[in-house]
């Protein structure tokens, strides 16, 4: 409660006298409590978990699919955001791009996020040619 320098003992002085300023500090003192219930930290409220990075190889072909499909499942089985580094691919066939638009298609369905990092110029030449630039969003 706000002190009054001013009593009415004081020769009924009123100079200064703010009959309101119990209610002032009484908001302001609710305000704050307000404040400090509102506040989320970091660790109470996050997004999306870190994410799974995978950098595919320069060579991408039907020999190396079953591999890749094994990392694949367990990253977005672990994470909700896939980041896939394509810089380096230098050849990649339709049996690895077929891979990865089931992996956009399924990621999906199961509200998780795949970005692809860095498409080298072959990978967009090649999900060009196929008509996948839109299904990968690269």
């Amino acid at each position: 409660m706000a002190k009054n320098n001013n009593t009415v003992g004081d020769d009924n002085n009123l100079i200064g006298y703010d009959p309101l300023a119990w209610m002032t500090e009484e908001l302001l003192e609710q305000e704050t409590v307000a404040e400090e219930e509102n506040t989320i930290s970091v660790q109470e409220f996050e997004v999306i978990k870190p994410s799974g990075s995978i950098k595919l190889e320069a060579v991408l072909n039907i020999q190396n699919v079953t591999p890749l499909h094994e990392k694949l499942k367990n990253s977005v089985a672990a994470n909700d955001l896939i980041e896939i580094e394509v810089s380096d691919v230098t050849s990649i066939d339709t049996t690895t791009l077929q891979l990865l638009v089931a992996l956009k298609k399924e990621s999906i369905k199961l509200q998780k996020i795949v970005i692809f990092i860095n498409p080298s110029p072959r990978f967009l030449e090649s999900a060009k040619l196929l008509g996948l630039l839109e299904i990968l969003d690269v």
